[in-house]
């Protein structure tokens, strides 16, 4: 797993860097690390994402269900720091309005905060190592689609204007939902077939 962590942490950081950084020439301390904090985002969503996936299959690639969600939860907890760290009216323009949080801005913590939430119950039920079909899990189902929401809501405004796509790199936001929805697509509909 810590394979996985390294690989997709530098793939996620090396296309931030390039979309937002050079792309979009956010340079400076704090603007490094909102660019970081994307990448981190973005990892810790991949990794929840991955751990709706059936125990069977991730243990053909030596992964582990508890460890993944485990991980996954760490990493997003981490983001959740860094964006409240990092929280102004000039990187986070989206959540504001008149230098004040606007609706849509809460709204976005919001529903943030609902998904951390409901990926802590099947985070309390691994560590209590509950039987696999005890309730606490499906929670974290939920929590998938509540953060997909949070991220989709914070994006979709920039999904379709090509032309403000950094060298035409798709915004990281619409990355993670199509990621998202290919997971849940197979998890949910291949795999039952």
């Amino acid at each position: 797993m810590k394979k996985l962590f390294v690989f997709l942490f530098i793939t996620y950081y090396a296309y931030a860097i390039v979309r937002y950084h050079i792309g979009k020439d956010l340079l400076g301390v704090k603007e490094f690390f909102f660019v970081l904090n994307k990448a981190i985002a973005w990892t810790a969503g991949t990794f929840l994402l991955l751990s709706l996936l059936p125990s069977y299959f991730l243990e053909k690639y030596t992964i582990k269900r508890r460890a993944i969600g485990t991980f996954g939860y760490t990493i997003a907890l981490i983001h959740i720091l860094s964006s409240i760290l990092l929280l102004d009216p000039i990187l986070y323009a989206k959540f504001y309005s008149n230098d004040v949080l606007s609706v849509n801005g809460w709204t976005f913590i919001v529903i943030g905060a609902l998904s951390a939430f409901l990926f802590t119950l099947p985070l309390i039920a691994s560590l209590r190592k509950l039987a696999p079909d005890n309730v606490l899990y499906r929670f974290g189902r939920y929590g998938v689609l509540l953060n997909l929401l949070h991220v989709g809501a914070i994006g979709i405004n920039s999904w379709m204007d090509l032309s403000k796509w950094p060298f035409y790199l798709p915004p990281i936001t619409l990355i993670f939902v199509l990621e998202g929805i290919a997971v849940i697509v197979y998890r949910y509909w291949i795999l039952k077939k």
